[in-house]
C-alpha cells in the first residue's frame, strides 16, 4: 500500500457521485425531455467512478480488498459497455435502452467490490473505511427494490451510493491533506 492518496482518486470520486447524482436527478425532476443531456451526465460520472476506482488500487491494504479492488473493476467495467449501449441505442433510437442487463451486472459487481475494498481502506481513511459499505447498501437497495410500486426506493438506493462517493472523495483529500505536513517537515 502507497502511504499517500492521490489527489486525483479523491477528485474522481467527488466527481463521480455528483455527475451520476445530477444526471439521476435532472431526469427524475424534468424527466426524459433533456435525456442526451442526462445520459451525458451520467456517462462522465461513470468515467469518474473508473478514474476513482482505478486510483484506489494502491490505497488497499489488504489481500481480500484487492480481491475486491479487481471485482470493482469489473463491474465498472461493465457500466462502461452500458454507457456504450446507452450512447449507441440513444443515437439510433432517441431512447434509452429497454435492457438493463449490463447496468445491472456492473452494479452488482460493484456491491461486491465494495464490501471487499471497505477493510483494506481502513489504515487510510481511518473511520472513513465504512464509506464503501455505504455504498454497498445504496447499490443493494437500488438493484433489489426496481419494480414499480417502489421504483422511488431504488432511486433513493443510487442517491445513496452516489453521495457515499462524494463522501469518499472528501475523506481521501483530507487524509491526503493531514499526509502533506508530514511530507514538508521531513524534506526540512
Amino acid at each position: 500500500m502507497t502511504s499517500s492518496s492521490n489527489p486525483r482518486t479523491g477528485v474522481a470520486a467527488i466527481l463521480a457521485g455528483a455527475m451520476i447524482f445530477a444526471g439521476q436527478a435532472g431526469q427524475l425532476a424534468f424527466g426524459n425531455a433533456l435525456d442526451p443531456v442526462w445520459v451525458t451526465l451520467v456517462i462522465l460520472g461513470i468515467a469518474a467512478l473508473a478514474v476513482a476506482i482505478w486510483g484506489l488500487r494502491r490505497l488497499v491494504s489488504t489481500r481480500i480488498g484487492r480481491i475486491g479492488w479487481r471485482i470493482a473493476v469489473a463491474g465498472i467495467t461493465f457500466l462502461g459497455l452500458f454507457a456504450v449501449q446507452t450512447v449507441i441505442t440513444l443515437a439510433l433510437t432517441g431512447d434509452i435502452p429497454e435492457n438493463f442487463i449490463l447496468f445491472a451486472l456492473g452494479f452488482l459487481l460493484l456491491f461486491v467490490g465494495h464490501v471487499l475494498v471497505a477493510p483494506g481502506l481502513r489504515d487510510i481513511l481511518g473511520r472513513a473505511w465504512v464509506l464503501p459499505l455505504v455504498g454497498a447498501a445504496g447499490i443493494l437497495v437500488a438493484i433489489t427494490l426496481n419494480d414499480k410500486p417502489i421504483e422511488s426506493i431504488h432511486d433513493i438506493g443510487l442517491f445513496v451510493f452516489e453521495g457515499a462517493w462524494v463522501a469518499l472523495g472528501v475523506a481521501l483529500l483530507r487524509a491526503e491533506r493531514r499526509r502533506q505536513p508530514d511530507t514538508v517537515s521531513a524534506l526540512v
